[in-house]
């Protein structure tokens, strides 16, 4: 398990190290002319980095640093992708499907536990008769990040910090497909998978911030919000705290805006 100071500096490193190199990317491609080149043409590059970093946060910057936390913490970092049956069974199909339809309504008969559960059991048959032939899971459905401790299989996927309540919805799909894909390969071995809310960017209670509370995606035991998650990467507590403090060292010093300024010129 890494100290603080350690986290801190992987952090640190992290950031600098993806931001830059997302920025020599966005820069190598050829950008459509705005007259605005004419006149203010390194704000315009600006602008196109920083707007580019905002839509891809998860994968640019949030991705590599969980990566880096979790295997300095002792996590196996998997780096196949979990993959669906070419043609999921029937009855696999059918109990994800009626778990979906009952999670969505108030007041259903599942919960994120008994909705896990009933998943797992259902794929106990592949034991005797395993699926041979799996593919590349369909758009949507696939894991950002697979880490493994314990023999434990940790899922992940980081979102938008405003979720609307189609995307809570689909967010909770999400979570139960994993578990239908990954149970139909490994029927007896063990996963959790959460999607992640990677910061809270209200004053208050995340989960009472958002539509509905989040539901139908269970709080907790299928999404984690800032600290649950950051902490259980690192093993450390209170890293979201060393990230801002990370974040806020390297604005001080200067060192990310003096790379990034030669990047432009």
């Amino acid at each position: 398990m890494p100290t603080q100071e350690e986290v801190k500096i992987i952090i640190k490193d992290t950031v600098k190290t993806s931001i830059l190199a997302f920025a020599k990317k966005q820069l190598k491609k050829k950008p459509k002319f705005q007259i605005l080149d004419l006149i203010i043409p390194k704000e315009r590059k600006v602008r196109s980095i920083v707007g580019g970093l905002e839509t891809s946060l998860g994968t640019t910057l949030w991705e590599p640093l969980a990566t880096a936390l979790a295997k300095e913490n002792g996590f196996l970092i998997k780096t196949e992708k979990l993959e669906s049956p070419v043609n999921i069974p029937a009855g696999l199909s059918q109990t994800l499907q009626i778990i979906i339809e009952d999670r969505k309504r108030d007041g259903g008969t599942y919960d994120a536990l008994s909705s896990h559960e009933t998943i797992k059991n259902a794929c106990q048959t592949f034991i005797r008769r395993p699926i041979d032939r799996f593919e590349k899971a369909p758009k949507g459905r696939g894991v950002d990040l697979w880490f493994v401790k314990d023999n434990i299989n940790y899922f992940f996927d980081t979102k938008t910090v405003q979720p609307n309540i189609s995307a809570l919805t689909a967010c909770m799909e999400q979570v139960l497909t994993w578990y239908a894909y990954f149970y139909a390969r490994f029927p007896q071995e063990h996963a959790e998978g959460r999607i992640v809310f990677p910061y809270n960017p209200y004053k208050g209670n995340f989960w009472d911030k958002i539509i509905g509370k989040g539901r139908p995606l269970a709080q907790h035991t299928e999404a984690w919000v800032e600290g649950e998650f950051w902490d259980f990467c690192s093993g450390v507590e209170h890293t979201y705290a060393l990230i801002k403090e990370g974040f806020n060292e390297l604005r001080e010093s200067g060192e990310l805006e003096e790379s990034l300024r030669q990047l432009l010129d």
